[in-house]
């Protein structure tokens, strides 16, 4: 057949009564084999049940709950906890829900697995986007699927069990070790602001007052202190003075020169004026002669004479000269006496020079301090008051969480509500037989077509005139047209019987299916029989 040839609906006709044997053989047995497929597959239950989670008793105004994230997140973390391989192995064992056959052993990895598989939690939220879905009041399902409905029915009790026991342990388990840190933090905020207390005190203490009015008290103290230093600086130049006077004097009446009015005069004896009219001659004729001149010589013994004669009358004594003598010695005691006094007086002013100096300094030294120690001090006080304002913080947060604490253990917080118990499943959820025939119907026609199209292709043959005209470019003079036999009429009849036996066995086969798999006959005839009245 040319490739440039339509076919025609007589051609797709003829194609169909030539192979229709083949037709309905593959649409029988692609059918059949999706019915087989439906029916052997394996059948699964589904048991499940509403769990509401109910927001606190109090309002969230009065006391903030520990946990954080909305209800969903919550319920998803819970699930987290529940679903760990101990308690999936644990519900497995109690109820026998895998039961291999003799000699297979199943693996734990393997069973947590299939549990997990078959166990559904999902949060009844609808299509309501992120941010409008509840945070407090909550809706969730748990689900689970297996062969038999009573074990499906069985697993789901005990994981809702499990959820509902897991959230009430785990609010008041969270509360409690809430509160047992917030405790502890507290304490140790506590004793970090005591110890900060402790060191602005010593700080203060090390400092000596050295702040804002701290600064102005040394101000003031600096200008007395300078004043008095000052008139120190006086005394003691006048006490130096005093001192220099009594120890000329003292020197004057240790060597015999005393003071007027210290000793009374008695006046010069006679050999004393004699010598020293002999010493003012004995000058004079040294201005005159020469050291070796005679009147030079004699004058000089003269005066030798005339010193032995007043150093004879000094040693000789006499009542005049011993009353002079004890009034001299008076005065060099009572000048020494002074002269001591005096000293002391200027080393005592000298001292308290020192000593308001060092004050001065000190003060002074103080004063520079000021601005570094209020600098010290304000980084102290800040550290106090973040310090202070954190334990406060913490000391509220405990609050709450003892009141959060309370709560829960009078099931006054959040909690799980079993809003629908589970109920024993009725019908399987899977396969879904209505869908897996309808399917394989489909897949039949599809088949036989396939096929059909692969043998015209593979068996190509010219039939029909128009096909004949294609190939010769002319069409036929004469067409004899196809002429029955008596062998011919008698398979065709043979033929029809095989098709109405097949069309029956289909119609049961029909009818079982929809019995089965879509809906029991009686159902279906009762709900015939009340339509049509």
């Amino acid at each position: 057949m040319p490739a440039d040839y339509q076919l025609s609906l007589n051609d797709y006709l003829s194609i169909i009564r030539r192979r229709a044997w083949v037709i309905v053989l593959t649409f029988v047995v692609v059918l059949g084999a999706s019915v087989v497929v439906a029916l052997v597959l394996p059948r699964a239950y589904q048991a499940s049940g509403t769990l509401l989670v109910e927001g606190p008793q109090i309002a969230g105004d009065v006391v903030q709950p520990p946990s954080g994230g909305n209800a969903e997140q919550r319920v998803q973390a819970l699930r987290q906890q529940i679903m760990t391989r101990e308690s999936l192995l644990r519900i497995a064992a109690e109820h026998r829900v895998f039961e291999p056959p003799p000699g297979v052993v199943l693996k734990d990895t393997d069973i947590a697995t299939a549990m997990r598989a078959s166990i559904g939690v999902n949060v009844q939220v609808g299509n309501m986007p992120a941010w409008e879905r509840p945070t407090n009041n909550l809706a969730f399902t748990v689900s689970f699927q297996h062969g038999e409905p009573e074990k499906a029915l069985e697993v789901t009790n005990a994981l809702i069990q499990l959820f509902l026991e897991s959230s009430v342990r785990e609010r008041v388990e969270q509360a409690s070790r809430a509160n047992e840190f917030l405790s502890q933090e507290a304490d140790r905020v506590k004793a970090q602001l005591e110890s900060l207390e402790q060191r602005i005190a010593a700080y203060k203490r090390s400092q000596g007052g050295v702040s804002e009015d701290g600064q102005v008290v040394a101000l003031t103290n600096i200008q007395a202190l300078e004043s008095d230093l000052r008139a120190a600086e006086r005394e003691h130049r006048m006490a130096l003075d005093e001192l220099q006077t009594l120890e000329v004097e003292l020197a004057g009446a240790r060597s015999g020169v005393l003071a007027p009015g210290t000793v009374t005069p008695s006046g010069p004896s006679a050999a004393e004026q004699d010598l020293e009219r002999a010493r003012a001659e004995l000058a004079r004729l040294r201005g005159t002669y020469t050291d070796d001149h005679p009147d030079v010589r004699a004058q000089r013994q003269k005066i030798d004479l005339l010193e032995r004669a007043v150093r004879s009358e000094a040693t000789a004594s006499s009542p005049t000269r011993d009353a002079i003598a004890a009034q001299a010695k008076l005065a060099v005691s009572r000048l020494e006496a002074q002269s001591r006094t005096a000293r002391a007086r200027a080393d005592l002013l000298a001292e308290q020079q020192r000593s308001l100096r060092s004050a001065i300094a000190q003060q002074r030294a103080q004063v520079s301090r000021a601005p570094q120690v209020e600098r010290d001090l304000a980084a102290l006080q800040r550290d106090y008051d973040a310090t202070r304002a954190k334990y406060e913080d913490l000391r509220s947060k405990q609050l709450s969480a003892q009141i959060v604490q309370n709560l829960e253990g009078g099931q006054q917080g959040e909690r799980f509500t079993l809003l629908e118990p589970p109920l024993l499943p009725e019908y399987p959820i899977k396969p879904d037989r209505r869908k897996l025939v309808a399917l394989g119907f489909f897949l039949a026609l599809a088949a036989a077509a396939a096929i059909v199209v692969v043998l015209e292709l593979i068996f190509a043959r010219v039939r029909g005139v128009n096909s004949l005209t294609a190939v010769a470019g002319q069409r036929p003079m004469v067409v004899v047209p196809y002429i029955t036999t008596a062998d011919e009429i008698q398979s065709t009849q043979v033929l029809r019987k095989r098709l109405v036996k097949l069309a029956a066995v289909l119609a049961v086969i029909g009818i079982a299916v929809v019995h089965f798999l879509v809906i029991p006959l009686q159902t279906l005839l009762i709900s015939l029989f009340s339509h049509l009245g």
